[in-house]
């Protein structure tokens, strides 16, 4: 019976109380991992990317223990990441994201085919959305997930997370993807005008780079 009781109000309080401090409450009695863990404790990774995502990670060093899985699937763009909504409601609050590569054949513009440096400019900014992510209570996620109903919702939310990478000093490198997505790539002319809309165009990253003072360290 307390076990029920104490799973409902978990549940009550994951809508309204931010994850930072739900999770501190949860984890009071737990040890600390040390800050000397490597970028690898936590994650699930695909050996042909691992070396960019770990390179991205580099840039984001709250994200070290954090639940990350790296996969393949068909999705409707290059790159997603999201909360794997389960991984909400274990009696510990530890959440779970994947980072999905787009496998479909139909692809508009592969992982693959994309600039190294900017695969980790692109895999920067969906990091970029699980830092995000996990500063949010569940009932602020589901808010987040509202807009993606509206297309200027979207654009406001994904132009913010692009600014976010660039302050994290990827901004050049997100730059290179962009840059080879809308001038260089096969993608058709809905994509990059969806692209263009959507996200930061090459030349405002740019801007944005020169205004922070950040460039890339790596």
């Amino acid at each position: 019976m307390l076990k029920k009781r104490y799973i409902i109000l978990l549940l009550i309080a994951s809508f309204f109380i931010p994850r930072s401090f739900l999770s501190v409450i949860l984890s009071e009695n737990k040890k600390e991992v040390s800050s000397l863990s490597n970028l690898e404790n936590n994650k699930i990774f695909i050996d042909t990317y691992k070396a960019q995502c770990l390179k991205a990670l580099s840039f984001y060093p709250e994200l070290k223990n954090a639940n990350i899985e790296f996969r393949e699937a068909e999705i409707a763009t290059t790159l997603v990441a999201r909360p794997i909504i389960s991984s909400f409601f274990n009696t510990e609050y530890e959440r779970t994201y994947e980072v999905i590569f787009n496998n479909a054949a139909d692809c508009e513009v592969p992982f693959s085919e994309l600039p190294e440096e900017g695969q980790v400019g692109i895999l920067g900014h969906e990091l970029a959305h699980i830092l995000d992510y996990e500063t949010k209570s569940f009932g602020q996620l589901l808010v987040t997930g509202c807009f993606y109903i509206n297309a200027h919702s979207i654009r406001n939310y994904e132009r913010e997370i692009d600014r976010v990478t660039v302050e994290r000093g990827l901004g050049e490198k997100l730059h290179d993807a962009y840059h080879y997505i809308l001038e260089e790539s096969e993608a058709s002319l809905k994509y990059k005008n969806f692209k263009k809309f959507t996200y930061l165009e090459p030349h405002e990253i740019l801007e944005h780079v020169r205004e922070s003072g950040i460039s890339g360290g790596f």
